[in-house]
Parts: C-alpha cells; structure tokens; sequence
C-alpha cells in the first residue's frame, strides 16, 4: 500500500544545518535519478569546487536509478527514504580515505541508537539492526575533481513491509514497531507529519554526527583518531563468514579483526574453488573444501558478498 508521505522540513533543515554552518550548502531535489551520480557529473564544470564546498550536501525526497557498491542498484519510493550525498574535500592522507564510508556508517549507528534501535556496522559499508540492512553507503572520487569525495548513503527510514528492496532489509518504521516503540502511523495525517518529522530528524543526525567524527579525525590529521569508535560497531569482527571473491570462487572462515588500512582480516578455514555465480549463494557443501587455517586480508574491492554463516 502507497502513502502520502511528507516531505523533509525544510525550516528544521535550515535552522540545524544551515544556519549554524554544519553544513556549508544544502539542496534537496524533488526527484533524482542518483544524488552521487549528479554530483560526480556535476564535478566536470570547472566551478564544482566553488559551488559545492567542503560538507555540500545534496539530497532527494525520490531516488529512481541509484547505484550502491559493484554497481548494485537501488531506488527509494518518494519520501520514505533518505538519499543524501555529502562533498568531502578531506585533508587526510589520501590513503586514509576509504574509511571515510565506515566513518559516515559508524555516524548512522549513532543516530540509530539514539533512536533506540540496535544499530551496528557490517563490513565494509552497510548498517544493520538485527542483522538486516538499514542503509548502505557509498563513496566516490569524482574523475572531474579528484581533490573530492562524494559520500553517499541510502537509508531506509518509512518503508513498510511491502516496499522493502529483499527480504533482508528492513526500515526505521519497521524496527520501531518491532520494538513496540512509538512510530508514526502512516495511514493519519498526523503520523504523516510525524513521519516527515523522523526522516527530518534521521538526516540532521546523521550529517551532525559524520561533522563530529570527521572533524576529531580531521583534527588530528588522521583516522586513528576515530578508528576505535568505528571499528567498536562493526558487527562482522568475531563472526563466522562466508566471503565470494570477484572469481567465482569463496572462503569461509572468522572474521578476527579489521587492519590499520580498513581491510578484513580473516583465519580461512574453507575454500571453494569452483565458480559460481556469487548472486546464487555458497553452492553445495560438498563444493567446500577444509584447508588448513590461515590469515588473510581482505579489502572491499576483493570481496563481491559477504554473509554470516548460520
């Protein structure tokens, strides 16, 4: 079922945002086609620099044509969701940049929490409650301006049952009813407005507490600043973990630790060294091969899935 659902509070925006320089510009679009994608267009006019500064943001009430890691895509029905992208210009060593998305992700957990919901990182770019996803975030450096990092996330804020992308994904409105806390009702008009009220607060929060975390580290003049609170939320360390590689193949081990340099460090129990489609899950048991256990390492461009062995 389809509701009216309200748009962001634009007054809330300016007074919290805007006004008090968290933000140093903030546009909200109707409808797009994918926030990161215009801004990464937007990055080959010579004026980008100018008129998207440190911490612009751009954000939409509808995103229809998005695209989140390896190229997945993903789309959020008007005014459920949030899909907001952030313009970094960091002065952190460049090779500190990745942790930037898990930096904005730990910021997420944050205001989850708050919220009262058991919010918690899973490597390298989602944020889950009960181990289904709320949001996923990606970065990019735009080739038009390399000296910039588009930081964008999708979170799932008002979708109901019915308009979830899987069924391993979940909503704000969602967790909160699970948790039989108080959530708007989105068939009156005053849940209406509450419901625009919880998204308004949702990315007020986020954006207040990514400006938090990135200004410690950026104090600092480095992400180990940070490193620790990000890494306390990620969920995946300690579990057992099956990982598709970008060959077709997979390992299975635990998930030990996470490296200076944002990688997964994993003690590899299993392998399966024949190809399978990585859509198409682990394959049969007998395809998995007991090695002996080693330590490996792991970054987000060598894994194409990763999923908790049940």
């Amino acid at each position: 079922m389809t509701h009216y659902l309200a748009p962001l509070d634009a007054h809330r925006l300016n007074q919290q945002l805007v006004r008090p320089g968290l933000v140093s510009r903030l546009v909200r679009h109707e409808s797009a086609t994918s926030t990161n994608a215009e801004l990464v267009a937007a990055a080959q006019a010579p004026d980008f620099a100018a008129r998207w500064p440190h911490f612009a943001v751009l954000t939409t009430e509808e995103q229809t044509g998005g695209r989140g890691r390896l190229g997945r895509s993903w789309a959020s029905p008007k005014g459920a969701s949030l899909s907001t992208s952030v313009v970094l210009r960091s002065t952190l060593p460049r090779q500190q940049w990745h942790w930037l998305t898990m930096l904005a992700g730990r910021a997420l957990v944050r205001t989850l929490r708050e919220l009262g919901l058991d919010a918690e990182l899973k490597w390298p770019n989602d944020v889950h409650v009960q181990g289904r996803k709320i949001a996923g975030l990606l970065a990019v450096v735009p080739p038009g301006d390399p000296q910039a990092l588009v930081l964008g996330a999708g979170i799932n804020v008002l979708l109901t049952q019915e308009e979830l992308p899987t069924t391993t994904a979940t909503s704000v409105l969602l967790e909160l009813q699970r948790a039989w806390m108080p959530a708007p009702d989105l068939g009156t008009s005053q849940g209406v407005a509450e419901a625009a009220t919880l998204r308004t607060q949702v990315l007020c929060s986020w954006l207040q507490h990514t400006h938090d975390l990135y200004s410690q580290a950026h104090s600092a003049g480095d992400i180990a600043a940070v490193r620790e609170a990000i890494v306390e939320a990620i969920s995946t360390v300690g579990q057992q973990v099956r990982l598709e590689l970008p060959d077709g193949t997979g390992v299975r081990g635990t998930a030990v630790g996470i490296q200076q340099d944002g990688a997964l460090v994993v003690e590899v129990t299993s392998r399966r060294r024949s190809v399978l489609d990585p859509e198409a899950g682990g394959g049969d048991e007998q395809l998995w091969e007991q090695v002996p256990a080693s330590v490996e390492e792991f970054t987000a461009g060598d894994v194409v899935h990763l999923r908790p062995l049940q």
